[in-house]
């Protein structure tokens, strides 16, 4: 039957397998051999009759070509080779029982209906919902229904919580199952429409998630794209409808089950189906509504095709033909489309994998691991490969693939050779001694005996504070002694008096303590400098008169002198590091120049949490940290700290510095990294 046209014009052309519900497309030419084939009997008879009929030149190998089609599609009452044996070994599975379990448990189908009679006897009733009168009332009912939900947004948008209670789920995935069976329908009845086979309907589980699917292969016979777009599309035009409609009769349903389940078909039905079937990299909706659209039948498999001749022509430079000529845009979009599919199933498959692993229990999981990687991405590489080998003296013959080789053999090398000599560290440039000033009592500042920039000595008053309630308490405390001491002086000899004596005695020493607490209170309530240095910060609003309290900063004291430069190396570089090593500080801040340093200490054991909060994740650092109740950061793998001494004529700063420290490492070949890697996952992994 006639097929349309190709990329180049010329006129293309469809054999229907009817048994098998198989198609074949043919060239102009290989129709006409076919045309001929019955009458002919003999090759050389097929090549006069094409001659005399179409009025051109054919050849033995155009006619091998054809009988190798027909052969190879079964299309021959006997096999070329005259047994059935041929037929019998092409019944037999492709593969071993084995590699059929390892794919088929991710993915089955298992055809549940017939449903051409259905389809033929329910068309009648169906049919109106293909009129224009339709499509108007189902816009309208959108629009109607947009305009009154957003009348009740905060209502409608605190449906969907609801969702994830146990009733709602229920009702969710009983929506979702009808929305579904709807979206199979659609896609069914226009297939019926445009007068193509629906064979078989039904059920089929891909990596453990369950989906309908309904066989319109036969919509390949349509010559028309826009009634093969038709039939990819309705199905999430039917979901569209559907949502049109409940998006209306959520605003007339009262509260209860009814209008939770319209809430999924109006909010949620269409929006997984989006996510789902518009993916152009699986065989969904979406791949066949872009392979239609562009008109490329059987999409994935021809440009897989494609991207395998431009590799091996990129690498080795044949110059063989390609399998198919289509115009630049056509090749560079198949080109671009088969790098992407194949990005995506390299993800898709370790997801799967990954999946499969942490879904069983360890041991069966580690093996379906295995066996998935081996299956999904090491099989097909392994089969290109051994294409290559089996071209070898094509490719040897070419000079590109020795330049292809040279960069081979210096891409291992390089993957080999210990060539990173250094390791980078985040961290934080500082003073060698700092202190963040506090004061030990809340209180009101007296007095600011500093500024800014300013140098101090050790011992410097720098800050003075007073509490009005310590000093009223150490007055009334003198008061008290003052009296306790005047009693004292009027006391007799008599007996009572001095036992009164011996009392107001223990309460004089008592008092007398007191106020010597108190006033070590008020001395410590004035700060001193702990170090000679410099006031790197004095915070804002620090003034006379001011009121603090005591976990309020008053300022940031810096030593001056050698800078200090303190920060975490991960786990894995720390058998390459030593102290004593060369380093340079990069600040963040490109204005700074780099600061040369000498690693000084590397701890010997991983740290429990994070004493420089600026470079925890959280706070916009680099390393990543779990945060806990008490504000301890725990970083999320393993890390030790190190401390490096800055050159001494480093440039004083004014406050710290946050940046990577650059330390000179024994080098380390990517080979041993990614084997260290490894062996590190597989004793964590393989722990039983």
């Amino acid at each position: 039957m006639r097929g349309g046209v190709s990329y180049s014009g010329a006129p293309v052309w469809i054999v229907l397998d009817p048994i098998r519900n198989r198609f074949f497309r043919i060239t102009y030419e290989m129709f006409q051999l076919l045309s001929l084939w019955n009458r002919a009997g003999s090759v050389a008879r097929l090549i006069v009759l094409v001659a005399q009929t179409y009025g051109r030149a054919s050849s033995p190998d155009e006619v091998n070509a054809a009988t190798r089609l027909l052969d190879n599609g079964f299309l021959f009452e006997t096999p070329v080779s005259g047994s059935w044996r041929t037929l019998h070994a092409a019944s037999r599975p492709r593969h071993s029982l084995f590699m059929r379990v390892v794919h088929n448990y991710l993915f089955f189908k298992i055809p549940l209906v017939r449903p051409s009679g259905f389809l033929k006897k329910t068309w009648p009733f169906v049919k109106p919902l293909f009129s224009r009168t339709f499509l108007v009332l189902t816009l309208l009912a959108g629009l109607l229904g947009l305009y009154l939900v957003s009348r009740q947004w905060e209502a409608f948008k605190g449906t969907f919580p609801y969702v994830f209670t146990l009733e709602g789920a229920v009702i969710s995935l009983l929506s979702v199952a009808f929305i579904k069976s709807l979206h199979e329908l659609g896609h069914a009845y226009v297939a019926h429409r445009y007068g193509c086979r629906v064979p078989t309907m039904g059920f089929a589980m891909m990596v453990l998630m369950p989906l309908l699917y309904t066989d319109v292969s036969d919509a390949w016979r349509l010559k028309e794209r826009r009634k093969r777009l038709a039939i990819d599309s309705a199905g999430m035009l039917v979901e569209f409808a559907v949502a049109a409609y409940a998006l209306l009769a959520w605003s007339f349903l009262p509260e209860g089950p009814l209008r939770s389940a319209v809430f999924v078909l109006a909010a949620v039905g269409w929006v997984l189906s989006l996510l789902v079937n518009t993916n152009p990299f699986m065989r969904f909706d979406g791949y066949y509504i872009l392979a239609d659209a562009v008109g490329i039948e059987n999409l994935q498999p021809r440009a897989f095709r494609h991207l395998r001749w431009r590799i091996k022509e990129l690498l080795f430079g044949l110059g063989s033909e390609p399998p198919e000529y289509f115009p630049r845009r056509v090749d560079l979009f198949l080109t671009a489309y088969a790098i992407a599919t194949a990005v995506y199933r390299l993800v898709l498959y370790l997801g799967i994998a990954l999946l499969v692993y942490h879904f069983f229990i360890k041991l069966v999981g580690i093996l379906l691991f295995a066996v998935e990687i081996g299956f999904f991405i090491i099989r097909p590489v392994w089969a290109e490969l051994k294409e290559w080998f089996a071209m070898r003296h094509e490719i040897l013959a070419s000079p590109r693939a020795y330049v292809s080789l040279a960069l081979l053999a210096l891409g291992t090398a390089l993957f080999f050779i210990p060539v990173s000599g250094r390791v980078a560290a985040p961290a934080i440039l500082q003073p060698q001694a700092f202190a963040r000033l506090y004061p030990q009592e809340s209180g009101e500042i007296v007095s600011v005996n500093v500024a800014r920039g300013q140098d101090v000595r050790e011992g410097d008053i720098l800050f003075e504070i007073r509490s009005p309630t310590t000093s009223h308490e150490r007055r009334l405390t003198d008061i008290e002694i003052a009296l306790a001491e005047v009693r004292l002086s009027r006391m007799g000899a008599e007996a009572n008096d001095l036992a009164q004596s011996g009392t107001l005695q223990s309460q004089l020493a008592s008092l007398r303590a007191q106020r010597s607490g108190l006033e070590e209170r008020e001395k410590k309530m004035t700060v001193y400098a702990p170090f000679d240095g410099r006031m790197a910060d004095i915070k804002s609003g620090i003034s006379k008169g001011r009121w603090v309290g005591r976990s309020q900063q008053l300022g940031y004291l810096e030593a001056t002198g050698v800078l200090a430069v303190r920060g975490y190396i991960e786990g894995e570089d720390r058998p390459r590091v030593e102290a004593g090593a060369k380093a340079v500080f990069v600040p963040d801040d490109l204005s700074r120049a780099k600061i040369p340093a000498k690693l000084e200490h590397v701890s010997a054991y991983g740290v429990s949490s994070l004493d420089l909060p600026d470079l925890a994740s959280i706070n916009g650092g680099p390393i990543a940290v779990y945060e806990h109740a008490n504000h301890r950061l725990t970083p999320a793998t393993a890390h030790y700290a190190v401390r490096a001494a800055a050159e001494e004529h480093a440039d004083p700063i004014m406050q710290t510095v946050r940046g990577t420290l650059l330390i000179d490492a024994r080098p380390e070949s990517l080979a041993s990294r990614v084997w260290r890697w490894v062996g590190r996952v597989l004793v964590r992994e393989l722990g039983f």
